[in-house]
């Protein structure tokens, strides 16, 4: 069945409306920059809130083909978070994802002709009010304004507590309740359905909501009348009480048993209790909803989400979390595996069980072969003793990965073979410059010897780019040589052979010193 694809002009429209920034309010990043003189590139992608086609995420047959590839259906995202909604659209669903897209509208249309604030401006203002005060006085000053907005903003309604963080050109202000306070909200309709099911979600399951401020009333406290109108917020996000909380990952197959430790956060909604936490430097993305059946038993669904976005730009020759990120995935794709989880709150253990086999599990091997690949361009990058960033979005061939393989395998001494792994007689094409003369000696003697084979210097890519890797030597022992044929060229004579090894054959291969 034929896709329900945007056209460029909704594309572009879409592109516009959020400032060519990604709708994900927890990334933002820019899709578009210059490349060269007069080029430039995009990573953004005009996603789908729901499927262009049956049977892809969040999918609503009751769409009608125009709708499907309609400005209301599309939202702007950057690659990797265009690949995260669709690979798990559970936890992506499209009330989200229209909240993402109303709210990175709302920011683009407030921040519009206005210079984003860095940190550059608040030193600079904090410099112009402290006259020729030391740089050590900055981060004073700068905390003596957050704390004069906060006694403000407490002021209002001392029923709760407030403070304020600064990121990115946007202020984010956190409200509490000191005790049980009652406020009504009165939303608008065209709000109304995305309100409903984030609040419900809030309260049954214990998660976060954000939800959009149009058209939406406060009442019972003149905090939220203050924070709305005169703050001019364009979201809201709703947040259950949460508890620090760690998670052990065990794999008893693997050394160290306890391979990871992720810190996060529980939180407790009516029907539901959920903990939430990153590990492996943010590769990893980890959900545990526990919810309570018949007497006392306990449903437990893990959900892993690996996040390579984390590597972006690292330093190639040294990735965080390498080898112990593989590892996990490995245990967690054997399906023989036994990995299991242990929760523990207040250094008591809550609760303890099985990680799931994952949904996606061709994502999920997309990742490992990622990881390998980042793997063998670490040894490669160390042995060459250069560096290089990270590019999770370089398209990677084929025989680029098995040419980065087979010079990984050599740094690594596993470019060697006992007899036993190779079957048949190899074959194998000598020139020889002195007529044959030495060749032809080593064959007539029919005697097992040593034969080298020499290869000049070649070049591998590493995420796109050039490296030129030594030449090599490779030994294989004992062996006799058979000729097959020959062909006389110009300068010499290309001889044909066939190999044939003696039951304790070995061959090795190795890069000459490098100087």
């Amino acid at each position: 069945m034929a896709r329900d694809d945007f056209t460029k002009p909704t594309k572009n429209q879409a592109y516009q409306r959020v400032a060519g920034r990604c709708s994900n309010p927890d990334c933002r990043a820019t899709t578009s920059a210059p490349v060269g003189e007069v080029d430039f590139s995009n990573v953004g992608v005009g996603a789908h809130i729901h499927a262009a086609s049956p049977g892809g995420p969040r999918y609503l047959a009751a769409m009608t083909a125009e709708d499907r590839r309609g400005f209301g259906n599309i939202i702007w995202l950057c690659q990797t978070c265009s690949t995260i909604i669709d690979r798990d659209p559970d936890s992506y669903p499209a009330e989200t994802l229209k909240v993402w897209k109303t709210s990175a509208e709302a920011r683009a249309l407030m921040e519009q002709g206005k210079r984003l604030p860095d940190e550059k401006d608040i030193y600079r203002m904090a410099a112009m009010a402290m006259g020729t005060r030391t740089p050590g006085f900055y981060p004073e000053a700068i905390g003596n304004v957050h704390k004069a907005l906060v006694d403000q903003l407490e002021a209002v309604d001392p029923r709760f507590t407030v403070s304020t963080t600064y990121s990115g050109g946007n202020t984010t202000i956190t409200v509490g309740a000191k005790e049980t306070v009652s406020f009504s909200i009165k939303i608008g309709q065209e709000s109304a359905d995305l309100w409903r099911k984030g609040l419900q979600a809030s309260i049954d399951e214990g998660r976060e909501a954000t939800l959009p401020l149009d058209g939406v009333v406060f009442e019972g406290s003149k905090l939220f009348d203050v924070l709305h109108k005169d703050a001019d917020l364009a979201s809201i996000t709703i947040m259950p009480m949460a508890r620090p909380a760690v998670l052990k990952i065990l794999a008893p197959q693997i050394e160290p048993a306890i391979f990871e430790t992720i810190s996060g956060q529980l939180t407790a909604g009516r029907k539901q209790i959920r903990f939430a936490g990153a590990g492996c430097g943010g590769l990893l993305d980890v959900e545990l909803a526990f919810t309570p059946t018949n007497g006392n038993d306990v449903h437990s669904v893990s959900t892993l989400t690996t996040n390579l976005k984390a590597w972006q730009g690292k330093e190639a020759a040294n990735p965080p979390y390498l080898d112990v990120f593989i590892n996990l995935l490995e245990a967690i794709l054997d399906p023989f595996a036994s990995v299991s989880f242990v929760l523990d709150v207040d250094g008591n253990q809550a609760a303890a069980g099985k990680f799931h086999i994952p949904k996606h599990i061709e994502a999920m091997n997309e990742t490992l072969a990622f990881a390998h690949y980042a793997r063998r361009a670490r040894n490669v990058l160390r042995f060459l003793r250069k560096s290089a960033p990270i590019d999770i979005f370089e398209s990677i061939s084929t025989d680029d990965h098995r040419a980065l393989a087979r010079v990984s395998d050599i740094v690594e001494g596993k470019l060697s073979y006992q007899r036993s792994q190779i079957t048949g007689s190899p074959t194998m094409t000598v020139a020889c410059a002195d007529g044959g003369k030495s060749l032809m000696e080593v064959v007539r003697n029919g005697e097992f010897s040593v034969l080298q084979q020499k290869e000049p210097a070649s070049m591998v890519s590493i995420y796109g780019k050039q490296y030129e890797v030594p030449p090599t030597t490779s030994y294989y022992s004992p062996v006799k040589l058979h000729i097959l044929s020959k062909k006389k060229k110009k300068e010499s004579i290309d001889f044909r052979l066939r190999i044939e090894m003696a039951d304790n054959f070995t061959s090795q291969t190795f890069f000459e010193e490098q100087q």
